[in-house]
């Protein structure tokens, strides 16, 4: 694989890369070039951006090198560019992860370019270049995006002290015009990104630079891709929306080379399952906001709990398993009636800013999971649930990363995941296979 690639990576938290990353892939899409966006690591939902609808993160954590890099493949096959950006820090660790951003930048062979933030820095700035160069050998450092420039002096200043450095300046982005350290990175309902940022960014960052720069990427010797399998699989429909945001977008790729047809369900807009569907998915972020407009869909939430009911195989996870409870309260205080599959009840009580990475290990033989087989899952939401008497019988035990003593997590049968919870297809090979194959037997019976 050679696809030009490109690391934006900020010296310490902050949005401003995720920000950069998606603005940067809004104006080279409006020129004509075909751009992808990762994640490093699962994204919180506030800044779940993805202008093809779904999170696409790359996880060491989460699955096995291989995958990882066969999942990469089918994501970028075709495009042009391929941009990454990262929350933490270029040599930060995420709570629960053992691998750091500059990991997957060695992993793929990829150029990176460090956001510096350079509010009050004048020529100790070369301190913190030093430091990045002594830090990642073995890494292509191609460059710095500069933020929080005071006025163009200060930017001169800068910019004369990194190149001695031998770091290349390729954008400065001036405090109080278009992004900052501390804003948020845009999220799904931020679409589309406003003109204002699209502009700041195409005028103070060297597009073109950092497209060359991308450039500099090393070669990916095969490591086995997937293939689509799907033709003439069994349906699977794939909950998203306006107001929902798919757990990971990857995830499609999985289910099409386990064999599964996938199709588009829309919350909002669609009025019942279709009527060959042997397989549903509703994982993801139930945006608060939308909570009412997707309750309001009382013919897509009747179908829904009818298949479910009457065996569909079915996943709910994260904001997907508010979708079968009998009501969620969201975090204006609104009540909403949703499927009622579940006698049960939710309080949305916010959304995490950080992914919390949890260890999860199946109590019992399930969709996804053979008894005993454990992987990493993470959450994005806090959720408190009430209510869920008898329909209570735990499918996990999920514990911290790092915590000796887990909780009971998840419910189901033979046919449906019920879970808070969030579990990537790819953590084992055979999970998106048994899925699948239930669906295949899902399809069989009604002939």
């Amino acid at each position: 694989m050679s696809i030009p690639r490109l690391l934006l990576a900020p010296t310490h938290r902050t949005g401003l890369a995720n920000a950069l990353a998606a603005a940067l892939a809004e104006v080279l899409t409006a020129q004509g070039q075909r751009v992808r966006y990762h994640h490093a690591g699962p994204l919180g939902p506030v800044a779940a951006w993805d202008r093809w609808e779904g999170a696409v993160f790359l996880d060491p954590a989460l699955c096995s090198e291989r995958t990882l890099l066969a999942l990469y493949e089918a994501a970028t096959r075709g495009a042009d560019l391929s941009l990454l950006s990262s929350t933490v820090g270029l040599l930060d660790r995420q709570e629960g992860a053992w691998w750091v951003p500059a990991d997957l930048a060695r992993l793929l062979d990829c150029p990176v370019v460090a956001v510096l933030d350079c509010r009050d820095w004048g020529t100790g700035v070369r301190i913190l270049a030093s430091g990045l160069k002594a830090h990642t050998t073995g890494l292509d450092l191609a460059g710095v995006v500069l933020a929080g420039v005071a006025d163009r002096e200060h930017f001169l200043l800068l910019r004369r002290v990194l190149g001695e450095e031998g770091l290349k300046v390729v954008g400065c982005l001036f405090e109080g015009d278009g992004p900052g350290w501390n804003d948020s990175a845009p999220g799904a309902w931020g679409l589309p990104l406003d003109p204002a940022l699209l502009e700041a960014v195409s005028r103070q960052v060297n597009v073109e630079g950092l497209v060359a720069l991308a450039g500099r990427r090393g070669f990916l010797p095969a490591q086995g891709r997937l293939n689509d399998r799907s033709a003439g699989g069994p349906l699977v429909m794939v909950a998203a929306g306006k107001g929902f945001t798919p757990w990971s977008r990857d995830s499609v790729e999985v289910l099409r080379a386990a064999g599964a047809r996938v199709q588009r369900l829309d919350l909002l807009e669609d009025e019942e399952l279709p009527e060959e569907t042997a397989g549903l998915i509703l994982a993801g972020t139930l945006w608060p906001e939308a909570v009412s407009d997707v309750a309001l869909n009382r013919s897509l939430l009747s179908s829904i709990r009818r298949a479910v009911e009457e065996g569909l195989p079915t996943l709910a996870l994260g904001g997907g398993m508010l979708l079968l409870l009998q009501r969620v309260q969201d975090t204006l205080g609104r009540t909403s009636e949703m499927a009622g599959l579940l006698s049960a009840e939710a309080e949305i009580v916010s959304d995490l800013e950080d992914t919390t990475y949890v260890e999860v290990v199946s109590d019992r033989e399930n969709l996804l999971l053979a008894r005993g087989e454990e992987v990493t899952g993470w959450l994005l939401s806090e959720v408190e649930l009430s209510g869920m008497g008898t329909d209570w019988d735990p499918l996990f035990v999920s514990r911290s990363a790092g915590a000796t003593e887990g909780y009971p997590e998840g419910i189901g049968n033979e046919t449906l995941v019920c879970s808070r919870l969030f579990l990537h297809l790819a953590s084992t090979p055979e999970m998106a296979e048994r899925f699948v194959e239930k669906c295949r037997a899902c399809a069989a019976r009604r002939g």
